[in-house]
């Protein structure tokens, strides 16, 4: 399974894919706290809500990050495809309970 996970992080395609999806991601997290929706209370309650849920997302992953980093010795592309990735989990996360939470209130 490390060894899987390994190949896929140390392929430079991938590292690449990550930077193409993390812009969008990225400005889409902007423009959801930025909008007239997420100013008043209730908006501010679900922004909470789906931040303390992308918040234990990327502590759970951050610490899978560091076990993994300690058994298999990484190179620098490897690291930081890992930690964009981690990012643009932890964003999507984010992103994806925003819109549910708004679905649902």
């Amino acid at each position: 399974m490390i060894e899987l996970l390994m190949s896929i992080i140390g392929n430079r395609t991938f590292f690449v894919i990550g930077t193409y999806y993390c812009v969008p991601i990225t400005i889409a997290v902007i423009i959801i706290f930025f909008v007239k929706t997420s100013r008043d209370e209730r908006g501010r309650a679900i922004l909470g809500k789906a931040s303390i849920i992308s918040t234990i997302a990327f502590i759970v992953f951050i610490n899978i990050f560091a076990r993994i980093h300690m058994q298999v010795p990484m190179d620098f592309d490897s690291i930081a495809c890992f930690i964009q990735w981690i990012y643009n989990i932890v964003l999507t996360i984010q992103v994806v309970a925003i819109l549910i939470y708004k679905r649902i209130e």
